[in-house]
């Protein structure tokens, strides 16, 4: 008789590792007998769940299907055998978390810290990249973004609110004016951010008020702190959040230009892919985020 849960670890462990040579290894089995449980689990349900290649394993269709049940499935086994074995049910395990460069930083460190600190069962496997990632194909249980919106084929729960602000250097500012009202940026140089949704036009918000501004400069790139850098030497003028921009305006080095307006407000989320079920390590640490950050986060909290 099959052991179905086992072949459900073996097929979650392939899939995550992405060989069968890597799962045979986490598992402590031979590589035949790692691929004996998958055909095993293939044969017991009638269907294919990986098409195998000799350089690439990809799921199926229904292979991801089940990919997401199976996790939840062995999610709920391991919880009740915690359950069982222990008076009181401690986050444990290990989190693999993609999240963005600058944010991660200047902020994420200091509060995974803490919370490793609080829950020493734990280990994390953090990955920075401002790209999205593939939540399942590429294995990670978490991802943080910074968006106005959140692909709704996945679950996201907000953490906190995002400010964006129009910011420039005095020495800039000295040679180039305050521009008076958001068309009139189309007369300086603006540091454009390459993960933007509409990185040649800026929008903005006032009591209501909508207004979009094609804009144009001699520096675009993909990594905010270096927009910021480029900033505060002088080179133009940058519409970044606030968690990059406020010391930089505590100390001086920036002055806010356009003060009475602000960018569409962005948010970030804790974006994960199991809809019914959320793993004990997972959940303890998104509501640690969310209570971290708060409605009114430091950087907002000291502007």
């Amino acid at each position: 008789m099959i052991d179905v849960l086992t072949g459900m670890r073996v097929f979650v462990c392939v899939v995550e590792s992405g060989s069968f040579s890597g799962a045979a290894e986490k598992l402590d089995l031979s590589r035949g007998m790692t691929s004996r449980y998958l055909a095993q689990i293939e044969s017991h349900l009638g269907v294919r769940l990986l098409n195998r290649t000799t350089r690439k394993l990809s799921m199926t269709a229904v292979g991801q299907d089940y990919y997401q049940r199976a996790v939840q499935v062995l999610g709920l086994v391991d919880e009740a055998q915690l359950a069982a074995s222990s008076e009181v049910i401690k986050p444990q395990g290990t989190l693999r978390i993609n999240a963005p460069l600058s944010f991660s930083t200047h902020h994420l460190g200091e509060a995974i810290t803490t919370y490793l600190q609080r829950f020493p069962d734990i280990k994390v496997d953090l990955s920075l990249a401002d790209r999205e990632v593939n939540l399942v194909e590429e294995g990670f249980d978490l991802a943080l973004r910074i968006s106005r919106r959140i692909d709704p084929a996945l679950i996201a729960r907000p953490i906190t609110q995002v400010r964006v602000i129009a910011c420039a250097s005095p020495a800039y500012i000295k040679e180039h004016g305050f521009p008076e009202s958001p068309e009139e940026l189309q007369q300086h140089n603006c540091l454009t951010y390459a993960h933007s949704s509409s990185s040649g036009e800026w929008h903005f918000q006032q009591n209501g008020q909508q207004c979009s501004v094609p804009i144009k400069g001699n520096m675009h790139g993909n990594n905010g702190d270096m927009l910021c850098s480029a900033a505060v030497a002088g080179l133009g003028i940058v519409l970044q959040p606030t968690f990059l921009l406020y010391k930089l305006l505590q100390t001086g080095q920036l002055v806010r230009v356009l003060p009475d307006w602000e960018a569409h407000s962005l948010h970030l989320y804790a974006v994960y892919s199991n809809r019914q079920f959320l793993p004990l390590k997972l959940r303890s640490f998104i509501d640690f985020l969310v209570g971290h950050f708060g409605e009114n986060p430091v950087w907002d909290a000291e502007l």
